[in-house]
Protein backbone atom coordinates (compact mmCIF):
# COMPACT_ATOMS: atom_id res chain seq x y z
CA UNK A 1 0.00 0.00 0.00
CA UNK A 2 1.31 2.99 -1.07
CA UNK A 3 2.03 6.39 1.45
CA UNK A 4 -1.29 8.31 0.03
CA UNK A 5 -3.32 5.54 0.54
CA UNK A 6 -2.27 4.96 3.85
CA UNK A 7 -2.94 8.43 4.71
CA UNK A 8 -6.52 7.93 3.08
CA UNK A 9 -7.37 4.82 5.20
CA UNK A 10 -6.56 6.53 8.31
CA UNK A 11 -8.48 9.96 7.68
CA UNK A 12 -11.50 7.83 6.78
CA UNK A 13 -10.99 5.44 9.73
CA UNK A 14 -11.10 8.58 11.97
CA UNK A 15 -13.76 10.48 10.42
CA UNK A 16 -15.87 7.96 9.98
CA UNK A 17 -15.43 6.68 14.14
CA UNK A 18 -17.00 10.96 14.56
CA UNK A 19 -20.20 9.32 14.01
CA UNK A 20 -19.76 7.42 17.09
CA UNK A 21 -19.66 9.39 20.96
CA UNK A 22 -16.04 8.71 21.36
CA UNK A 23 -14.17 11.80 23.51
CA UNK A 24 -11.93 14.27 21.47
CA UNK A 25 -9.51 12.54 23.63
CA UNK A 26 -10.36 8.91 22.34
CA UNK A 27 -10.25 10.14 18.58
CA UNK A 28 -6.66 11.32 19.40
CA UNK A 29 -4.98 8.38 21.06
CA UNK A 30 -7.12 6.19 18.28
CA UNK A 31 -5.37 8.46 15.59
CA UNK A 32 -1.61 7.65 17.42
CA UNK A 33 -2.40 4.38 17.68
CA UNK A 34 -2.72 4.15 13.74
CA UNK A 35 0.24 6.11 13.37
CA UNK A 36 1.98 3.94 15.54
CA UNK A 37 1.21 0.61 13.49
CA UNK A 38 1.51 2.41 9.86
CA UNK A 39 4.78 4.29 10.38
CA UNK A 40 8.39 3.34 12.35
CA UNK A 41 7.47 5.06 14.98
CA UNK A 42 8.73 5.03 18.99
CA UNK A 43 5.85 7.19 19.71
CA UNK A 44 3.41 9.53 18.52
CA UNK A 45 1.82 12.57 20.99
CA UNK A 46 -0.10 15.49 20.92
CA UNK A 47 1.01 17.54 24.01
CA UNK A 48 -1.63 20.31 24.47
CA UNK A 49 -1.80 23.96 26.04
CA UNK A 50 -3.63 24.31 29.17
CA UNK A 51 -5.38 27.70 27.55
CA UNK A 52 -5.59 29.23 31.03
CA UNK A 53 -2.88 28.36 33.15
CA UNK A 54 0.06 27.91 30.48
CA UNK A 55 0.92 24.22 31.10
CA UNK A 56 0.73 21.51 28.84
CA UNK A 57 -0.23 17.88 28.99
CA UNK A 58 -0.35 15.11 26.90
CA UNK A 59 -3.78 15.01 24.97
CA UNK A 60 -3.07 11.34 22.87
CA UNK A 61 -0.09 9.44 22.64
CA UNK A 62 1.41 6.02 21.91
CA UNK A 63 4.84 4.68 22.74
CA UNK A 64 5.34 6.92 25.93
CA UNK A 65 5.28 5.64 29.80
CA UNK A 66 3.20 6.63 32.57
CA UNK A 67 6.70 7.54 34.53
CA UNK A 68 7.50 9.64 32.06
CA UNK A 69 4.60 11.56 31.41
CA UNK A 70 4.58 12.50 35.00
CA UNK A 71 8.32 13.01 34.90
CA UNK A 72 7.13 15.93 32.21
CA UNK A 73 4.47 17.44 33.74
CA UNK A 74 6.88 18.27 37.03
CA UNK A 75 9.54 19.61 34.38
CA UNK A 76 9.24 23.44 34.09
CA UNK A 77 11.87 23.43 31.09
CA UNK A 78 11.11 21.65 28.40
CA UNK A 79 12.80 23.29 24.89
CA UNK A 80 11.34 21.02 22.22
CA UNK A 81 7.88 21.49 23.37
CA UNK A 82 9.26 25.74 23.30
CA UNK A 83 10.52 25.26 20.08
CA UNK A 84 7.55 23.19 18.24
CA UNK A 85 5.18 25.78 19.39
CA UNK A 86 6.81 28.42 17.48
CA UNK A 87 6.90 26.57 14.30
CA UNK A 88 8.06 23.06 12.63
CA UNK A 89 10.84 21.23 14.19
CA UNK A 90 12.76 18.56 12.19
CA UNK A 91 15.99 16.84 14.19
CA UNK A 92 17.61 14.31 11.69
CA UNK A 93 21.34 12.97 10.35
CA UNK A 94 24.35 15.06 12.23
CA UNK A 95 21.93 17.65 14.56
CA UNK A 96 23.18 18.33 17.69
CA UNK A 97 19.61 18.70 18.60
CA UNK A 98 19.42 14.68 18.97
CA UNK A 99 22.03 14.47 21.76
CA UNK A 100 19.98 16.73 23.98
CA UNK A 101 17.37 15.49 26.62
CA UNK A 102 15.41 18.35 26.10
CA UNK A 103 15.19 17.79 22.75
CA UNK A 104 13.73 14.34 23.28
CA UNK A 105 10.28 13.06 25.00
CA UNK A 106 11.09 9.34 26.12
CA UNK A 107 13.75 7.98 23.51
CA UNK A 108 16.83 8.49 22.04
CA UNK A 109 15.99 8.43 18.55
CA UNK A 110 17.24 9.36 14.70
CA UNK A 111 14.95 10.79 13.62
CA UNK A 112 12.15 13.63 15.31
CA UNK A 113 9.33 15.92 13.69
CA UNK A 114 7.10 18.26 15.57
CA UNK A 115 4.80 20.91 14.79
CA UNK A 116 2.55 22.86 16.12
CA UNK A 117 -1.15 22.77 16.58
CA UNK A 118 -2.58 25.62 15.01
CA UNK A 119 -5.96 26.96 14.56
CA UNK A 120 -7.48 30.64 13.80
CA UNK A 121 -4.00 32.10 14.76
CA UNK A 122 -4.17 30.07 18.07
CA UNK A 123 -1.77 27.65 18.86
CA UNK A 124 -3.19 24.40 21.27
CA UNK A 125 -0.78 22.05 21.19
CA UNK A 126 1.70 20.36 19.32
CA UNK A 127 1.90 16.99 17.58
CA UNK A 128 5.13 14.83 17.93
CA UNK A 129 6.53 11.91 16.25
CA UNK A 130 10.25 10.20 16.58
CA UNK A 131 12.10 7.23 15.09
CA UNK A 132 15.02 4.88 14.83
CA UNK A 133 14.54 5.08 10.90
CA UNK A 134 16.53 7.75 9.49
CA UNK A 135 15.07 8.01 6.05
CA UNK A 136 11.73 8.54 7.43
CA UNK A 137 11.35 12.23 7.14
CA UNK A 138 10.74 12.37 2.90
CA UNK A 139 8.35 15.02 1.95
CA UNK A 140 5.84 12.62 1.67
CA UNK A 141 5.70 11.71 4.95
CA UNK A 142 5.86 15.58 6.33
CA UNK A 143 2.98 15.93 4.56
CA UNK A 144 0.83 13.21 5.89
CA UNK A 145 2.08 14.53 9.64
CA UNK A 146 1.01 17.63 9.01
CA UNK A 147 -2.24 16.17 7.91
CA UNK A 148 -2.01 14.23 11.26
CA UNK A 149 -1.55 17.50 13.45
CA UNK A 150 -4.41 19.18 11.72
CA UNK A 151 -6.72 16.69 12.97
CA UNK A 152 -5.34 16.79 16.49
CA UNK A 153 -5.54 20.46 16.22
CA UNK A 154 -9.46 19.99 15.67
CA UNK A 155 -10.07 17.36 18.37
CA UNK A 156 -7.73 20.14 20.45
CA UNK A 157 -10.17 22.70 19.72
CA UNK A 158 -13.39 20.74 19.94
CA UNK A 159 -12.13 19.81 23.31
CA UNK A 160 -11.54 23.35 24.08
CA UNK A 161 -14.94 24.17 22.76
CA UNK A 162 -16.63 21.74 25.16
CA UNK A 163 -14.99 22.71 28.11
CA UNK A 164 -15.72 26.82 27.44
CA UNK A 165 -19.32 25.93 27.00
CA UNK A 166 -19.77 23.25 29.72
CA UNK A 167 -17.79 26.04 32.32
CA UNK A 168 -20.56 28.57 31.42
CA UNK A 169 -21.41 29.72 35.37
CA UNK A 170 -24.60 30.76 36.91
CA UNK A 171 -24.75 33.68 37.72
CA UNK A 172 -26.77 34.42 41.17
CA UNK A 173 -29.09 37.42 40.40
CA UNK A 174 -29.23 39.39 43.66
CA UNK A 175 -25.16 39.98 43.82
CA UNK A 176 -23.81 39.42 40.21
CA UNK A 177 -21.81 36.61 42.17
CA UNK A 178 -21.51 32.76 40.61
CA UNK A 179 -23.56 30.05 41.79
CA UNK A 180 -22.29 27.83 44.51
CA UNK A 181 -22.58 24.70 41.79
CA UNK A 182 -19.60 27.20 40.39
CA UNK A 183 -17.61 27.21 43.20
CA UNK A 184 -17.52 23.52 43.43
CA UNK A 185 -16.16 23.43 39.64
CA UNK A 186 -13.65 25.71 40.00
CA UNK A 187 -12.23 24.70 43.60
CA UNK A 188 -12.24 21.20 41.89
CA UNK A 189 -10.31 22.52 38.83
CA UNK A 190 -7.64 24.45 40.53
CA UNK A 191 -6.58 22.01 43.02
CA UNK A 192 -6.34 19.58 40.24
CA UNK A 193 -3.94 22.19 38.53
CA UNK A 194 -2.19 22.72 41.73
CA UNK A 195 -1.42 18.89 42.20
CA UNK A 196 -0.25 18.52 38.42
CA UNK A 197 2.05 22.19 38.34
CA UNK A 198 2.49 22.49 42.40
CA UNK A 199 0.34 25.81 42.30
CA UNK A 200 -1.42 26.84 45.38
CA UNK A 201 -4.77 27.88 46.09
CA UNK A 202 -6.88 30.08 48.94
CA UNK A 203 -9.85 29.26 49.54
CA UNK A 204 -11.75 32.32 51.54
CA UNK A 205 -15.51 31.63 53.09
CA UNK A 206 -17.41 34.37 54.16
CA UNK A 207 -20.22 34.78 56.38
CA UNK A 208 -22.85 37.43 55.87
CA UNK A 209 -24.63 38.11 59.37
CA UNK A 210 -27.34 39.86 60.18
CA UNK A 211 -29.02 39.38 56.89
CA UNK A 212 -31.97 37.54 58.19
CA UNK A 213 -32.30 40.15 60.79
CA UNK A 214 -32.54 42.59 57.84
CA UNK A 215 -34.91 40.50 55.85
CA UNK A 216 -37.82 40.36 58.91
CA UNK A 217 -37.21 43.95 59.73
CA UNK A 218 -36.75 45.94 56.74
CA UNK A 219 -37.97 43.73 54.01
CA UNK A 220 -36.18 41.66 51.49
CA UNK A 221 -35.74 44.85 48.69
CA UNK A 222 -33.47 46.61 51.30
CA UNK A 223 -32.05 43.17 52.18
CA UNK A 224 -31.21 42.24 49.08
CA UNK A 225 -29.66 45.82 48.15
CA UNK A 226 -27.18 45.48 51.25
CA UNK A 227 -26.55 42.14 50.40
CA UNK A 228 -25.34 43.41 46.93
CA UNK A 229 -23.23 46.04 48.06
CA UNK A 230 -21.01 43.76 50.52
CA UNK A 231 -20.70 41.34 47.28
CA UNK A 232 -20.02 44.24 45.22
CA UNK A 233 -16.84 45.38 48.08
CA UNK A 234 -15.69 41.98 48.12
CA UNK A 235 -15.09 41.82 44.14
CA UNK A 236 -13.71 45.39 44.31
CA UNK A 237 -11.15 43.73 46.77
CA UNK A 238 -9.88 40.93 44.67
CA UNK A 239 -7.92 40.25 41.67
CA UNK A 240 -9.71 39.31 38.29
CA UNK A 241 -8.82 35.83 38.58
CA UNK A 242 -10.26 35.06 41.92
CA UNK A 243 -13.73 33.59 41.85
CA UNK A 244 -16.76 34.68 44.07
CA UNK A 245 -19.89 32.82 44.61
CA UNK A 246 -22.88 32.74 46.21
CA UNK A 247 -25.00 30.67 48.58
CA UNK A 248 -27.62 32.05 50.71
CA UNK A 249 -26.06 34.26 53.40
CA UNK A 250 -22.72 32.63 52.18
CA UNK A 251 -19.54 33.85 50.13
CA UNK A 252 -17.37 31.78 48.81
CA UNK A 253 -13.80 32.78 47.22
CA UNK A 254 -11.46 30.43 45.53
CA UNK A 255 -7.86 32.18 44.32
CA UNK A 256 -5.44 30.77 42.61
CA UNK A 257 -1.81 30.50 43.47
CA UNK A 258 -2.11 32.78 46.22
CA UNK A 259 -0.16 32.74 49.72
CA UNK A 260 -1.79 32.25 53.11
CA UNK A 261 -0.12 35.53 54.21
CA UNK A 262 -1.59 37.31 51.11
CA UNK A 263 -5.07 35.84 51.59
CA UNK A 264 -5.17 37.24 55.00
CA UNK A 265 -4.37 40.99 53.71
CA UNK A 266 -6.72 40.67 51.45
CA UNK A 267 -9.43 39.78 54.02
CA UNK A 268 -8.26 42.78 56.57
CA UNK A 269 -8.62 44.98 53.52
CA UNK A 270 -12.62 43.72 53.05
CA UNK A 271 -12.57 43.90 57.22
CA UNK A 272 -11.10 47.39 56.84
CA UNK A 273 -13.90 48.92 54.86
CA UNK A 274 -16.98 47.03 56.41
CA UNK A 275 -15.68 48.55 59.45
CA UNK A 276 -15.09 52.41 58.05
CA UNK A 277 -18.14 51.95 56.08
CA UNK A 278 -20.82 49.87 57.52
CA UNK A 279 -24.01 48.39 55.43
CA UNK A 280 -27.44 48.37 56.69
CA UNK A 281 -30.06 50.11 57.64
CA UNK A 282 -31.34 51.44 60.80
CA UNK A 283 -30.41 49.51 63.55
CA UNK A 284 -29.02 46.57 61.87
CA UNK A 285 -25.84 46.03 59.97
CA UNK A 286 -24.33 43.68 57.90
CA UNK A 287 -21.13 42.25 59.25
CA UNK A 288 -18.61 39.55 58.17
CA UNK A 289 -17.14 36.37 59.67
CA UNK A 290 -14.09 35.68 57.34
CA UNK A 291 -12.01 31.88 57.30
CA UNK A 292 -9.29 31.17 55.61
CA UNK A 293 -7.19 28.05 54.50
CA UNK A 294 -4.78 27.14 51.80
CA UNK A 295 -4.19 24.12 49.25
CA UNK A 296 -2.39 22.02 49.59
CA UNK A 297 -0.62 23.08 52.89
CA UNK A 298 -4.03 22.67 54.92
CA UNK A 299 -5.37 19.97 53.21
CA UNK A 300 -5.07 18.62 49.53
CA UNK A 301 -8.87 17.39 49.70
CA UNK A 302 -11.75 18.93 49.08
CA UNK A 303 -13.04 17.01 52.20
CA UNK A 304 -10.42 18.04 54.58
CA UNK A 305 -10.05 21.67 53.69
CA UNK A 306 -13.74 22.85 53.93
CA UNK A 307 -13.96 21.68 57.27
CA UNK A 308 -10.97 24.00 57.87
CA UNK A 309 -12.30 27.00 56.41
CA UNK A 310 -15.70 26.51 58.36
CA UNK A 311 -13.86 26.35 61.28
CA UNK A 312 -12.17 29.43 60.93
CA UNK A 313 -15.76 30.99 59.93
CA UNK A 314 -16.89 29.99 63.69
CA UNK A 315 -14.24 31.29 65.16
CA UNK A 316 -14.64 34.63 63.08
CA UNK A 317 -18.38 34.30 64.46
CA UNK A 318 -17.20 33.61 68.07
CA UNK A 319 -15.17 36.78 67.79
CA UNK A 320 -18.23 38.98 66.80
CA UNK A 321 -18.31 41.80 64.35
CA UNK A 322 -16.44 41.60 61.30
CA UNK A 323 -13.51 38.93 61.31
CA UNK A 324 -10.82 37.28 60.38
CA UNK A 325 -9.67 33.92 61.08
CA UNK A 326 -6.85 32.30 59.45
CA UNK A 327 -6.35 28.13 59.78
CA UNK A 328 -2.86 27.14 61.57
CA UNK A 329 -1.08 23.71 60.75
Amino acid sequence: MSASETRLRIENEILARQERKYSEEEQANHLMNLLMENYPLLSASVIALDPEGGGVSVFGQRGLSGHFIKEMYARKDQPLIAAALKGEVEVAGNDARAKSPGFRLEHDYKVLYAVPCRLQGGTLGVFVVDSMHPDLLTQETRQDFLAYARISTLFLALRNLKGKVSRVPDVDMVTGLFTFKFFHEVLHREMTRGKKFGHSAALMFLKVRNLREMNEVYGHVPADKALAEVAARIRSSLRDVDYVSRSGGNIYVVMPGTSKTDAQKTAMKIVEGMNSSPVGQGDVYLKLAIGIAVFPKDGDSEKVLIPHVESMVHESMRKGGNAVSVFKE
